[in-house]
C-alpha cells in the first residue's frame, strides 16, 4: 500500500538553531496562506525537522499545489512522492511493480537510496544491488550510475519510506514575514520592486509607500504591488505621498541636481516617520551605487544624513542590466 504526498525542503532554514522552528511554523503559515489564496483546501501539513509533508484525501489535487509552492521563499525543493511503508516488503513490491509507479520510457536507470533510519535491515548499498537487479531483470533496462535516463529517489525513514523521480527548485530564501517588516520606497522603475522582491527573499514583508506627482501614475504602483503579492504573502498594502507640496517648497532653488538631492532627503524624513508610526524599524530603496548621479557615493552620504532607522539597499551593488535580468526572471 501506499499513498501521495508532497514534500517541501527547508534549504537554508535547516541550518537555523534553536530559532528553527519559529522559522518553520512561518513558512507553514505561508503556505496554509497561499493555499487559502488559490481557493484550494483540505490539505494537512506535518512538520519533520528537515521537511514538510503534505498530504490530502483528494491525491490528484497535489499537483495543483505545485505552481503555488513556486512562489514562496523558504522551500529549497518540493516533489510529489510515494509513501510506503517502512520494510523491505514494501520497498521489493515497488520494483516488482514499477511499471504501476512510473512509466517505463527508459532504457537505463539509477536509485539514489539514503537511510536516515540506519537500523533498517539492509544498508543503502544493498538496497541498491537487490531493488536494481529486480528492475533490471523484470523490465529489460540496465544499471547507469554516471549517466542514467531516470532516478529514483528513495528515503528510508523510521515510520515509513519516501520514493520520487521529479524535483521542482524552490526560491530558497526565508520565508516572508520570518525577518520581520520593512517600508519599501517604491518607484514606477524596476529597481525598487527588484528591490523588493530581494528583500522577501530574506524573510521580510514589504510594505510600500510611493511619492507621486500625477494621480495617473499609481495604477502601475498598483500593479507592480500586486506582481510581486505572491512572494509577499499576498500583501499589497501602499502608502501614497503627494509631491506637489514638496515641489513647491523647493522651487525656489535654481539648481536641478540640489533640488533632487532635497527632494530625496524629504523622502527619507517622511518614510522614516511613516515607518516609526506603523512601527516597521527599517526603511529600504533600490539603490545602485554609482547608477546615476544621486546614487554616488557623495549623494548617498547626503541623502541618507537625515535617515533615523536601519537603511536596506540590496540592489547597491547590482549593474543595470543584472537588474533587468531579475526583473525578467520575476
Amino acid at each position: 500500500m501506499y499513498n501521495i504526498c508532497l514534500i517541501v525542503r527547508y534549504g537554508e532554514l535547516f541550518l537555523k538553531g534553536k530559532n528553527r522552528p519559529q522559522f518553520i511554523h512561518q513558512l507553514v503559515a505561508n503556505i496554509t496562506l497561499a493555499i487559502q489564496k488559490n481557493n484550494l483546501s483540505n490539505f494537512a501539513i506535518k512538520k519533520l525537522s528537515d521537511q514538510l509533508i503534505i498530504t490530502t484525501k483528494k491525491e490528484a489535487e497535489l499537483t495543483n499545489l505545485l505552481p503555488v509552492l513556486k512562489n514562496i521563499f523558504g522551500i529549497s525543493v518540493f516533489y510529489l512522492a510515494y509513501q510506503l511503508e517502512s520494510n523491505l516488503e514494501a520497498l521489493g513490491e515497488w520494483a516488482a511493480n514499477l511499471n504501476d509507479y512510473s512509466e517505463i520510457n527508459f532504457t537505463n536507470f539509477k536509485l539514489d537510496i539514503r537511510r536516515s533510519y540506519k537500523i533498517f535491515p539492509q544498508t543503502s548499498l544493498a538496497l541498491q544491488k537487490e531493488l536494481g537487479e529486480i528492475i533490471r531483470q523484470k523490465f529489460n533496462v540496465k544499471v547507469n550510475l554516471t549517466n542514467p535516463q531516470k532516478t529514483f529517489y528513495i528515503r528510508v525513514y523510521r515510520d515509513f519510506i519516501l520514493i520520487f523521480s521529479e524535483k521542482n527548485k524552490g526560491l530558497n530564501g526565508l520565508p516572508a514575514g520570518s525577518s520581520g517588516r520593512v517600508l519599501l520606497l517604491l518607484s514606477g522603475g524596476i529597481d525598487s520592486p527588484v528591490a523588493a522582491y530581494q528583500l522577501m527573499k530574506r524573510g521580510l514583508e514589504v510594505i510600500y509607500c510611493h511619492f507621486y506627482q500625477q494621480k495617473e501614475g499609481q495604477e502601475k504602483i498598483f500593479a507592480l504591488a500586486e506582481k510581486l503579492s505572491p512572494y509577499n504573502n499576498y500583501s499589497n498594502n501602499i502608502y501614497l505621498f503627494d509631491t506637489q507640496p514638496l515641489f513647491t517648497e523647493i522651487s525656489h532653488i535654481s539648481q536641478e541636481k540640489y533640488r533632487l538631492i532635497i527632494l530625496k532627503r524629504m523622502f527619507i524624513r517622511l518614510a522614516c516617520s511613516l515607518a516609526q508610526e506603523l512601527k516597521i524599524k527599517a526603511i529600504a530603496t533600490g539603490d545602485s551605487l554609482s547608477q546615476v548621479a544621486s546614487q554616488t557615493l557623495e549623494s548617498l552620504e547626503i541623502i541618507q544624513q537625515v535617515n533615523s532607522l536601519v537603511m536596506l539597499q540590496p540592489l547597491i551593488s547590482y549593474d543595470k542590466k543584472e537588474i533587468i535580468n531579475e526583473a525578467k526572471k520575476i
